[in-house]
């Protein structure tokens, strides 16, 4: 069941309605539903999707290549051998249709390639202004969000086209989760949750 998120939805799909790059940036605490958002909107549509992980920059760079040669038809190879090559190949795939890019958890992939920022920014003014790509780049640390990713020091500062702050859901929302509740044991609920989705 997913209830809830209707602005958050409504905004995302206006973005990709566009045809155009985009850069939304979606941050919140853990647990809050940030991925279950971003899996529902690119249900039905042509999506890499990519969860960083912490380790080292080889072992992310592997699996991006493997979200990249899941998600697309007549790439070849095992495994690009540097981000700049990957990041290449999804501007050649986004050139002439819609192409949704999901770098989830994105400070664990900052952290272990400190130059993935510059990287992303240089592609963004040379290269995927010209193409239809959708890039998401989503995470957990507000802290490294608010300030790696949107803060004015930020190579990327500036190239975000939207970002959401995704919150707790509130109790009228989660009532949709606990129908068969009276509203005094959902109102018991919640307080224990929080709005936490999980």
């Amino acid at each position: 069941m997913f209830i809830g998120r209707t602005a958050e939805m409504s905004e995302l799909n206006r973005l990709y309605g566009t045809g155009s790059f985009e850069m939304p940036v979606i941050y919140g605490r853990r647990r809050v539903g940030k991925t279950r958002l971003i899996t529902e909107f690119i249900q039905g549509k042509k999506a890499i999707y990519f969860q960083a992980r912490r380790t080292n920059a080889e072992a992310n760079l592997h699996g991006f290549s493997q979200a990249i040669l899941a998600g697309s038809v007549g790439v070849a190879g095992v495994s690009f051998r540097s981000f700049d090559e990957a990041f290449d190949a999804l501007a050649t795939m986004a050139r002439t249709e819609r192409l949704i890019v999901v770098i989830d958890e994105y400070p664990y992939l900052a952290q272990s390639n400190p130059e993935i920022s510059s990287l992303l920014q240089d592609k963004i003014d040379h290269l995927y202004k010209e193409t239809r790509l959708m890039l998401i780049l989503c995470g957990s640390s507000l802290s490294f969000m608010e300030e790696q990713v949107l803060g004015y020091e930020s190579p990327l500062y500036g190239r975000r086209t939207a970002q959401f702050k995704i919150m707790p859901l509130d109790f009228m929302t989660t009532l949709g989760l606990w129908q068969s509740m009276s509203r005094e044991d959902a109102a018991v609920c919640y307080g224990m949750t929080g709005g936490i989705p999980a």
